[in-house]
């Protein structure tokens, strides 16, 4: 764990260096081929026990005025819910942000922007009050578009990004220049999967149920005194499983074709246990020419690691049609050696 000094006090971070992290095999891979010739490998994707990417979590309320038994729930035991995270992903950063309705002193507002210091994350949660609201229907649709949307929550490039939110009235439909279809498009286009809790009737028209299909988050509810655990067990399920592994090419040029088989492995897998997932590689060459490129290994869209490849494309097949594959630092070292005892030998 890192400790942040600020103004003199030690305030806790929850950054650290996971002791296992998911990882490909091969780490490099380098090979000579000619063109309409292909060279294949096997790259092993092993997805390890604990999160080793980035995790952003928004922590979003309605803090209209019949909420505040739900308010005081969560600013309880939000440390707590920090603290049982990490365990699951240390690189975890939070946001906070709450939404009213419209007429009352704001509509939407963002507490505090991605961050993995907790007494920040605390004060974030602290600043909700129980206020307003007027009609029944709330404004979570705008909520749930500005906190996707907005630059300022501050969603880290290539981490996987959730959004819990939690209330007891549907929202307005259209709200502020919002709509459900509006809200799930700026989800979507982030990558945010949203999991809405219900402790009142926020689904009784299917909407928390509709932007969870759509996103690939979960429709729960609960009582007011279940919300904290509702939403750390609804945490630990979507950082403890995984439906998807795949492998992606980075920074690859035409003339060079790369086909990975399987093309991914789909079911549901929980990080209970380490699991490694093999693919075979073909790289086949179709015009000459030098290609430095990566391979990203990705669970469940977001990138856990990366290779790189060098594959040289003669203008015909090395050895005609054949595959020459660069020779690894051990393998010279020992060409040399053996050179330097036959001179040795010589000389003698």
């Amino acid at each position: 764990l890192v400790f942040e000094y600020r103004n003199s006090l030690a305030i806790l971070c929850l950054t650290a260096v996971p002791a296992l992290a998911d990882l490909i095999t091969p780490a490099t891979y380098s090979a000579n081929i000619g063109v309409g010739s292909a060279a294949s490998l096997t790259k092993t994707v092993t997805v390890t026990q604990q999160l080793t990417n980035p995790v952003d979590i928004f922590f979003l309320a309605d803090t209209t005025g019949s909420m505040g038994d739900a308010i005081a729930n969560v600013r309880a035991n939000v440390a707590a819910i920090i603290a049982a995270t990490a365990a699951l992903s240390p690189n975890t950063y939070y946001a906070i942000g709450e939404y009213k309705d419209v007429g009352d002193s704001f509509v939407y507002r963002l507490n505090q922007s991605m961050t993995n210091v907790v007494a920040d994350v605390q004060a974030g949660v602290n600043q909700w009050g129980a206020a307003g609201g007027g009609d029944l229907p709330e404004a979570g649709l705008y909520a749930l578009q500005r906190a996707a949307a907005d630059s300022a929550t501050g969603w880290r490039t290539g981490s996987a990004k959730l959004l819990f939110y939690f209330g007891d009235a549907i929202s307005h439909d259209p709200v502020s220049g919002s709509t459900e279809a509006s809200a799930i498009a700026a989800l979507n286009a982030r990558g945010v999967k949203a999991t809405g809790v219900d402790v009142g009737i926020m689904n009784s028209t299917g909407q928390v149920t509709r932007v969870a299909a759509a996103t690939g988050g979960q429709a729960l509810s609960g009582s007011i005194s279940q919300i904290s655990s509702i939403i750390q067990a609804a945490i630990n399920s979507s950082l403890s499983s995984y439906s998807n592994v795949s492998l992606e090419t980075l920074g690859l040029l035409p003339g060079l074709t790369v086909v990975f088989t399987p093309a991914n492995y789909s079911g549901l897998y929980d990080r209970g246990s380490a699991r490694d997932f093999t693919f075979n590689v073909t790289f086949t060459g179709v015009a000459p020419g030098t290609y430095d490129f990566s391979i990203n290994a990705k669970v469940d869209g977001v990138t856990v690691a990366t290779e790189t490849d060098h594959i040289v494309v003669a203008s015909s097949s090395t050895g005609g049609g054949g595959v020459s594959a660069v020779p690894e630092p051990s393998a010279l070292l020992l060409a040399g050696l053996g050179l330097l005892a036959f001179a040795v030998v010589k000389r003698r």
